[in-house]
């Protein structure tokens, strides 16, 4: 029996509709921005970024050798890969919320997008996944890829799983903040080339943190790059510190919580899009 008033049913009914519309929206924004616009331009968004890291990978097969160790029980091929996977599903989900954001704004979509029944967070959501979603393909598709070259590696699949979509969904937000601020391909390629580039290349993909000077660690250690990618090579590989990644995730997470309050806050202030 249904103790609820019908004041209070209408209220679960009228909830849980406004709930679905709103999963709806979101939806309806990430299938016609992102998985249409992917759909068309797969060579770019999917086959790009796969075809220069494996050849990234060939290189440093013929290089390095297959029996060239990096760290302890990981060959140096190994240690590389997952690092690897993660800074191209980073960079991926940040240039592809930027392009989507950048294009729609150039072309005039967005102001069509805008007219929409949109909240600022579901305008958020509904770009962000769009690169979310094809960040994740790309890094699955390559980590099955560069098993030629690694056999197959897998330690833990959750820690694996929280980097890879802390990394995702952070870079994405990161997308949505830079997309928003770019009015010219210029100031993309500004924060791609002089912030995403270096964060990625200077975060431990390719050296272990031995390597650098000691009175140089603490910046490398304050790359939250550096964390993304230690997390996900302990999920591929074991190898790692548990007690500095459950410490690192949770400032990733705050960094996540901070970066979705942004572009939130630029998206209901009409930030760029709004006349």
């Amino acid at each position: 029996m249904n103790d609820a008033t019908p004041d209070q049913s209408s209220n679960i009914v009228h909830s849980d509709g406004v709930r679905i519309i709103a999963l709806l929206r979101i939806w309806t924004l990430f299938y016609r921005r992102g998985v249409v616009r992917f759909m068309r331009f797969w060579v770019e968004s999917l086959l790009g970024p796969m075809v220069s890291t494996m050849l990234f990978m060939t290189v440093f097969a013929l290089a390095l050798g297959p029996d060239g160790e990096m760290v302890p029980g990981l060959s140096a091929l190994q240690f590389i890969a997952p690092g690897l996977a993660v800074f191209v599903l980073s960079q991926t989900a940040f240039q592809n919320v930027c392009f989507m954001l950048i294009i729609d704004k150039q072309e005039g979509v967005i102001t069509d997008v805008l007219m929409a029944p949109l909240s600022p967070i579901e305008l958020l959501f509904g770009y962000s996944l769009a690169g979310i979603a094809n960040a994740l393909l790309v890094a699955i598709l390559l980590l099955g890829a560069m098993t030629v070259f690694t056999g197959p590696m897998l330690y833990s699949f959750w820690a694996t799983a929280f980097f890879a979509i802390s990394a995702a969904l952070l870079f994405s937000m990161i997308g949505v903040v830079v997309g928003l601020w770019s009015d010219k391909w210029d100031q993309f390629s500004l924060v791609d080339n002089f912030l995403v580039l270096p964060l990625g290349l200077l975060s431990g993909t390719f050296f272990t943190l031995n390597r650098i000077p000691e009175n140089w660690q603490w910046l490398f250690e304050a790359n939250p790059m550096f964390w993304i990618i230690s997390g996900f090579r302990y999920g591929i590989t074991g190898y790692g510190s548990v007690e500095d990644l459950i410490w690192q995730g949770g400032i990733l997470v705050c960094l996540i919580l901070i970066m979705v309050a942004c572009g939130w806050l630029l998206f209901k202030r009409g930030y760029k899009i709004k006349a």
